[in-house]
């Protein structure tokens, strides 16, 4: 007989997965609530989203003419028209979008335990995937709790496919109209995934045209409610957006291979272990999907500027498929272990063994401490603010539009925004800008990183801008530890007075680089 170790062993390594899973789970609950009333940035372009949060409780719209006060992200709206709702209960502050993020990852936690649950009726298979998904959250910068667009669109995202699996075409088609108002990215698989349903052509089609029918007509709402601005943000300002040769080739190493490496090999083997009759809907629907997943976010981080949040669809993905690879595999064993000495049993107890030793594994290479997570460097933000504050005039803080809002300054488009738009020159943006920089309107030009890295390229250092703007001094806090996304330089007239540069000078260093001026 096996010996009593022996047998207990697949169900002692399943239930270390499982308290991986459950430990992941509970350290984002413990991090995002700590997290979440932090008063500033934990992530730059929340600022942004704060920024057009503001305007919709303000009565500004959204899509308009971009110009130096104000130019929209190139999103879909329906994570802005959700946060300014929360900011009701919330107040008008970086919580309430965080809120949004954090009700959204645990929603997704529970659509993911779904997805796979229906798939397998198997909790822990379902729960590892789970946890696969949660111990991603340092790889990824953090993005599950950050107030911007990418989780909630995840959680649409996920409540289609399991409704493009388990409900009628029509009502999948709805959930996936949520997912494209959240964030454009997902339009092509409102159509694409009903080709799950190839065998089924009325249901295909069905799916298919209802959501075409729903997206064209959001779309002309939108464009019509917009003066037509919301498709050139949503559409055509991505057009200006360059190619990032590297990270296109390195994506299947470097974004995929290297955080989930052990759990691409549990779904690789059981893809050609297990028999899977790709033809029949079943496996229709993972191959479809994976296919259309891997090649959306295979192209959106392809581009210049693009980071891991636009890879997280795929990790979530990831997780399910490697819940189920778990299932299958432990499907082809048998399941009682208890009343054979026999080496095929033997040798089936060390193959589960493996496969949930194999997961903890996986689990296990993502530990983290609670204060890995960081918010950013309070006191530094604090006295930058207190220094924005008292500087006279008006003051253009490039990346951090709502620190200008908290100052009482003149509102400023975010760069992040601003810099698609210039890109593509449009003319009228094009002019205001030369006229603010040309005439020196601004008192200074707040900057994260040096003037020279900013797109589209010359856009700080060639004229007019260039011309005015020479005096460089450090920011007040610029050299605090543990600040994420923090102003750096700022850029002066040559003929500040002292009391601007002495207002926004880190008075720790004193840096002031006077080289590019006149000498008097």
């Amino acid at each position: 007989m096996l010996r009593s170790f022996d047998r207990r062993l697949p169900g002692l390594l399943r239930g270390l997965t499982v308290s991986f899973s459950v430990l992941y789970i509970l350290l984002f609950v413990l991090v995002a609530h700590r997290r979440l009333h932090y008063p500033f940035e934990i992530d730059r372009m929340e600022s942004g989203m704060l920024t057009s949060v503001w305007r919709l409780r303000h009565g500004y719209p959204l899509y308009s003419a971009p110009s130096l006060e104000w130019a929209p992200f190139l999103y879909a709206p329906l994570f802005f028209y959700l946060s300014a709702a929360c900011t009701r209960i919330a107040g008008i502050g970086y919580a309430a979008l965080r809120l949004v993020s954090v009700l959204a990852t645990l929603g997704s936690f529970g659509l993911i335990f779904a997805l796979v649950w229906t798939e397998t009726r198997r909790w822990a298979a379902a729960l590892f995937a789970v946890g696969l998904f949660a111990c991603l959250y340092p790889f990824v910068n953090a993005w599950y709790d950050v107030g911007r667009v990418d989780s909630l669109s995840l959680f649409f995202f996920l409540a289609a496919l399991l409704a493009t699996r388990r409900a009628h075409p029509a009502l999948a088609a709805v959930v996936w109209l949520l997912a494209f108002l959240t964030k454009q990215t997902f339009l092509p698989f409102g159509i694409a995934v009903f080709l799950v349903e190839w065998r089924r052509p009325s249901r295909m089609l069905t799916g298919m045209i209802t959501f075409g029918v729903l997206a064209a007509g959001a779309v002309f709402l939108l464009n019509r409610a917009t003066h037509g601005w919301f498709s050139y943000f949503a559409f055509g300002t991505t057009g200006v957006i360059k190619w990032s040769f590297h990270t296109a080739v390195m994506f299947p190493f470097a974004d995929v291979l290297s955080p989930l490496p052990i759990a691409c090999a549990l779904i690789l083997a059981a893809a050609l272990c297990t028999g899977v009759r790709w033809r029949e809907r079943d496996g229709s629907y993972l191959a479809v999907v994976t296919v259309l997943v891997t090649a959306a976010m295979w192209y959106v981080r392809a581009h210049v500027g693009a980071n891991l949040n636009a890879v997280i669809p795929l990790y979530a993905w990831l997780a399910i498929l490697a819940g189920i690879s778990v299932h299958r595999l432990l499907a082809a064993f048998p399941r009682d272990l208890t009343n054979t000495a026999t080496p095929d049993l033997q040798r089936t107890a060390a193959l589960t063994a493996g496969v949930w030793l194999l997961a903890s594994l996986q689990l296990a290479a993502h530990l983290y401490r609670p204060a890995e997570i960081e918010t950013g460097n309070l006191a530094a933000r604090q006295k930058f603010l207190a220094a924005l504050r008292a500087t006279p005039g008006d003051v253009w803080v490039v990346d951090h539009s709502y620190d200008g809002i908290l100052a009482g300054k003149p509102l400023h488009a975010d760069m992040d925004a601003l810099d698609a738009v210039l890109g593509r020159h449009y003319a009228p943006a094009m002019a205001q800008f030369q006229q603010v920089a040309g005439g020196g309107q601004l008192t200074a030009v707040v900057l994260d990183h040096g003037a020279a890295d900013y797109q589209p390229e010359g856009i700080f250092t060639n004229p007019p801008f260039g011309q005015i703007y020479r005096l460089r001094v450090k920011a007040p806090g610029a050299n605090s530890p543990g600040e994420l996304d923090q102003p750096i330089d700022v850029l002066l007239p040559c003929t500040a007075g002292t009391e601007v540069a002495g207002s926004l000078l880190d008075t720790h260093t004193g840096y002031v680089d006077r080289s590019a001026c006149p000498s008097k």
